[in-house]
């Protein structure tokens, strides 16, 4: 028998070469582009709400739309100041002779207790309304709330709040 006693010769030990710090350089250089040029999607500037009556029985209803009764259309511009807080507020009636509206000063509790009478004159008559809120780009989003939360509380329940600015709709 034969047996061969030959050993394998070894390799040396060869390192890769996989030069790391310009990968790392280009990476860092990619993520300052992709930080530079980022540019968020502007802030939602309309929020369409149009929340069901609450039953007392526990269900919602939802609002007809083949209803014969056309609902009274109320509309509040508010124009905001540069640091978002509400510099002055108007309430009109869609297609009242009154082209400028009832000023309503800056003041959330005028508003409020406008739409307040406005929702029982409505409840009293068994109408429905609707109530636009046209607001400034600047106004602050806890002010937004405020207005939509008054307009509930009051019965509304058509509230639709949209920009200031016609173009923008």
């Amino acid at each position: 028998m034969l047996s061969h006693n030959r050993k394998r010769q070894g390799t040396d030990f060869v390192e890769p070469d996989l030069p790391i710090t310009p990968m790392l350089d280009m990476s860092f250089q990619l993520l300052a582009f992709f930080i530079m040029t980022f540019k968020p999607a502007p802030t939602e500037g309309q929020i369409m709400l149009t929340l069901p009556k609450e039953e007392p029985g526990g269900g919602a209803s939802i609002p007809n739309p083949a209803a014969p009764e056309k609902p009274i259309h109320y509309i509040v511009r508010v124009v905001a100041t540069d640091t978002g807080t509400i510099e002055k507020m108007t309430l009109s009636e869609e297609g009242s002779a009154a082209a400028v509206g009832k000023d309503l000063t800056g003041d959330i509790k005028v508003y409020r207790d406008e739409v307040r009478a406005l929702g029982a004159a409505l409840t009293a008559q068994k109408k429905v309304g609707k109530l636009t809120l046209e607001i400034h780009p600047k106004l602050l989003q806890a002010h937004v709330m405020g207005l939509v939360d008054h307009a509930i509380r009051a019965g509304f329940n058509d509230i639709s709040p949209v920009p200031l600015d016609k173009k923008n709709r």
